[in-house]
């Protein structure tokens, strides 16, 4: 009997390194769920009428994570996993790593890409209004926010780390990869 895909896939890195588009293919590809902190933060903004720009999804995430836990949308999640397999795009804080890895089958992907082609993929795409107008001195700068300053170690502790300096057949064709070796 051939051996399960995780239940949990994590992704890691730093902005615009191809996490979404990870996700993506996941989801189309292999079913998997996504479940994005940016997803949940950015519907509280909606409701609210509030544009979900950059900075006021690290505003409220900064908000709720500090009052109650860098790891309470994690939990949800993980009570909620009988709905079915997730892919969170994006594992950010130290807490979250340590609840999601007691799901015996959780994977931590680390997505990686060169500080340049990062900047030049955000001046491309601006679909999420997160990065419009974004200078490249604040771009460098992103990587000073709460949200990003554990991403480092964070991927330092991935399964697995993809270079995602090619096209997007190479990415999607290195994730086949992990994923057979991961269900062998």
């Amino acid at each position: 009997m051939a051996a399960k895909l995780p239940e949990i896939i994590g992704l890691v890195g730093p902005i615009r390194a191809g996490k979404t588009t990870v996700t993506k293919y996941l989801v189309e590809k292999y079913g998997y769920v996504s479940a994005s902190n940016s997803d949940v933060l950015r519907r509280i903004l909606d409701g609210m009428g509030i544009l979900p720009t950059r900075d006021n999804l690290s505003a409220l995430g900064d908000s709720i994570f500090k009052v109650l836990g860098n790891d309470i949308i994690a939990q949800y999640r993980i009570d909620n996993l009988h709905k079915g397999r997730i892919i969170v795009d994006g594992v950010r804080y130290p807490e979250e790593l340590i609840r999601y890895s007691q799901v015996k089958s959780f994977k931590l992907l680390a997505v990686m890409a060169e500080p340049d082609l990062r900047f030049e993929r955000t001046l491309r795409s601006s679909e999420e209004f997160k990065d419009v107008d974004i200078s490249r001195s604040r771009f460098d700068n992103l990587a000073s926010a709460r949200s990003e300053l554990d991403v480092p170690v964070l991927m330092s502790k991935a399964d697995v780390m993809i270079n995602n300096s090619g096209d997007i057949e190479s990415l999607k064709s290195r994730v086949d990869e992990i994923v057979r070796r991961w269900t062998l």
